[in-house]
């Protein structure tokens, strides 16, 4: 990722005063929710990210961010604290924190451990999945197949089939190291699944992975995962490129 630490130049970031006031619509969780304020503030940061609320570039300050949430600057400043050391915030001294932006050799990097993982956990689901599991993953795959020309409701099922598989794996060590490296995804740029084409053959992908999960076929489940997570980082270079 860029960082202050790497030799090329870095990418200029320009400040946008307006982000808070398009995410106005969150609102923390009931007053039942237990968790430490810096969790509840983690959570709410990393989702606005991931849902493009709060875009790559984004120049974030404790005050904005406390004033957003209703809370104190001491759990804002911890929360700022844990997504910088996963990779979404970058410090600037003296200013504040900016919302990271990955170029094309992060993405390169990135996609080289989901190629890790993804078809491992697969792999996993094949071997450990109950039919319970096997039908939800199905009921989801059902509903994507009805939403190939509607994102925003094909991108959050996306995201749940993914969740199921590593549900599936029932490795809570893997899954932990997938969603770390999910939640980078959104500074990539927009999803792939914005474009038809790629979101009928992502959900072909899907179709095969199941089917070799419903088997217990561990290999083929990580082949076709390996082939989506491949697939997946083409299209993005393509996008980058300006190539077909």
């Amino acid at each position: 990722m860029t960082s202050r630490s790497r030799s090329r130049k870095p990418v200029r970031i320009v400040p946008d005063d307006l982000v808070l006031q398009r995410i106005v619509s969150r609102r923390l969780p009931p007053g039942g929710d237990t968790r430490p304020l810096a969790e509840v503030a983690c959570d709410e940061i990393r989702l606005a990210i991931r849902d493009g609320r709060i875009p790559t570039g984004a120049h974030l300050t404790e005050n904005d961010i406390a004033g957003w949430l209703g809370m104190s600057r001491t759990p804002v400043r911890e929360a700022m604290r844990r997504l910088e050391s996963e990779g979404l915030l970058f410090n600037q001294p003296f200013r504040g924190a900016v919302v990271m932006r990955l170029d094309i050799q992060d993405m390169r990097q990135l996609y080289v451990v989901r190629e890790l993982l993804e078809p491992a956990a697969a792999g996993w689901c094949a071997l450990n999945a109950s039919q319970a599991d096997i039908e939800a993953m199905r009921g989801l795959l059902e509903q994507e197949k009805r939403m190939l020309q509607n994102p925003s409701a094909l991108i959050p099922l996306n995201r749940q089939f993914h969740n199921a598989i590593l549900e599936g794996a029932g490795n809570q060590f893997l899954t932990k190291s997938i969603t770390l490296v999910h939640s980078l995804l959104p500074l990539l740029g927009d999803s792939n699944f914005l474009a038809e084409p790629y979101a009928r053959s992502a959900h072909e992908q899907h179709c095969a992975m199941l089917d070799a999960i419903a088997r217990g076929d561990r290999a083929a489940a990580e082949s076709v995962a390996r082939e989506h997570v491949r697939d997946s980082l083409a299209y993005r270079l393509a996008r980058v490129q300006g190539t077909p």
